[in-house]
């Protein structure tokens, strides 16, 4: 007979998940009554934008009123995505912006 799948590793023996550490926030904010961050890093095109919105998501999914927390969600993306197309130290052109 051929083998089954692999058993899956044991907690934390796996690199994290985006939907484990959005839900691990979540739980300790209800638990501990917490406000809670994350911080989400990585080089240019690593996928930090992608990695937000996934979390955020997740996030809203949780709350007992989606669409008010989704549109709230959605009508703060220009003002987060500003700060990813901001000029920095390491970066001093944003390749989100056209060249003139």
């Amino acid at each position: 007979p051929e083998p089954g799948p692999p058993p899956p590793p044991p907690p934390g023996a796996a690199p994290p998940h985006l939907f484990a550490i959005a839900d691990n926030s979540y739980q300790r904010m209800l638990e501990f009554s917490e406000d809670q961050s994350m911080v989400i890093s990585g080089e240019s095109g690593s996928g930090k934008t992608e990695s937000t919105k996934i979390i955020l998501n997740y996030l809203s999914s949780m709350t007992k009123n989606t669409s008010t927390t989704q549109q709230m969600i959605i009508e703060t993306s220009p003002i987060l995505e500003s700060f990813g197309n901001a000029k920095t130290v390491r970066n001093n052109n944003s390749s989100r912006f056209g060249k003139y």
